[in-house]
């Protein structure tokens, strides 16, 4: 004999389709409103290599272990005028999706004997695995000679991004440097882009003689490049230097 009558297996299978409605229509909730992985959720998820770092897919910032430091190339200082000096620095930043809009930093000025003459800190924006110039104009020494320079690297902030390129050609580099009155480089540049107006362009130009010793730098800012434009700018020393055979011409825009 049966334990369940005809009705009570009808209400038995008239709950479980209804327990079974009810329990799709949540599933379906959580899922519809679950929200979407980050990388910033603080969960290991998409295919990050650890919590919210790394991943091919996911693009998030690398995790600590394989973040690069940045690799200073060289620096050096140049007497402009009594007490005066000029320091270019050339940076590598080795991270290929990491930019950061505040790298703080410091140069400092010492003698022969190792004494602090002069210091200055400054911040700068780096791209994503972009090579780029540190300028900082007239250091005043107060008439004491340095023997060295250092740059000192005092802080960074990373966040994921991706490398944008300039389409800014350079046409022409026409160089004065040995003009006693009006030392100069003018370089011509033609904006390449269809589409992009580019403003805020940092151009540092470095001076190199026979043997890739630096003798020199400088910098100068374009407001603005409009589509197809073609513009000189521009670089300009105190005094006349001998011997330059290249002039290499960095050039990035300002976040």
């Amino acid at each position: 004999m049966s334990l369940f009558t005809w009705s009570s297996r009808r209400q038995l299978a008239v709950f479980a389709i209804f327990a079974m409605v009810v329990l799709l229509i949540v599933l379906g909730a959580i899922y519809y409103f679950r929200p979407e992985p980050t990388c910033f959720d603080k969960r290991q998820n998409q295919d990050e290599e650890g919590v919210d770092c790394g991943g091919a897919v996911a693009r998030c910032a690398p995790c600590s272990e394989k973040i690069h430091d940045l690799t200073i190339l060289w620096t050096r200082l140049f007497l402009i005028k009594d007490g005066f000096y000029d320091v270019v620095s050339l940076l590598e930043n080795g991270n290929q999706f990491l930019k950061t809009d505040k790298f703080v930093y410091a140069i400092k000025l010492y003698d022969e004997n190792g004494v602090l003459l002069a210091a200055r800190e400054n911040s700068t924006f780096i791209a994503p695995g972009e090579k780029f110039v540190i300028f900082e104009p007239n250091v005043q020494t107060q008439n004491r000679i340095p023997k060295t320079v250092i740059l000192e690297m005092r802080g960074v902030n990373w966040k994921s991004g991706e490398a944008v390129p300039i389409k800014i050609d350079v046409l022409r580099k026409d160089v004065f440097l040995t003009d006693a009155l009006n030392p100069r480089l003018e370089v011509r540049l033609k904006n390449q882009s269809a589409s992009v107006i580019y403003k805020n362009i940092e151009a540092s130009a470095i001076l190199l003689e026979e043997g890739g010793a630096v003798l020199g730098g400088s910098r100068t800012m374009i407001d603005k490049l409009d589509i197809f434009e073609e513009k000189t700018i521009i670089f300009t020393w105190p005094r006349a230097i001998e011997g330059v055979l290249r002039a290499d011409i960095f050039l990035r825009q300002a976040p």
